[in-house]
């Protein structure tokens, strides 16, 4: 059955964007992090590299466990961490 009301009072909505933005902090506390305790080393790029793809991981498993038709606004959350998990992942690079 499909959840009544405006998209942004629906449960699913609450839930995803709970989701992807703790995905996004957890990640940027993980890349940020390597490249501080292992300034420009290569373990701070694996480390990086390997919460990158875990983060991206973590927010497909999630957008593929919404049903379908995909709440418009709990893509954006997910597309919106996305992009900023990658660019979270910077600072392991550069450092």
């Amino acid at each position: 059955m499909a959840e009544q009301g405006e998209p942004i009072d629906q449960p699913v909505i609450y839930r995803t964007f709970l989701f992807a933005f703790v995905i996004w902090a957890a990640h940027f506390m993980v890349a940020y992090g390597a490249a501080l305790v292992f300034p420009g080393e290569p373990l701070a790029r694996w480390i990086a590299i390997l919460a990158l793809l875990a983060a991206l991981a973590a927010l497909f498993i999630w957008m593929r466990r919404l049903g379908k038709p995909r709440p418009y606004l709990a893509l954006a959350a997910l597309g919106l961490s996305a992009v900023s998990v990658i660019f979270g992942t910077f600072p392991a690079f550069v450092g």
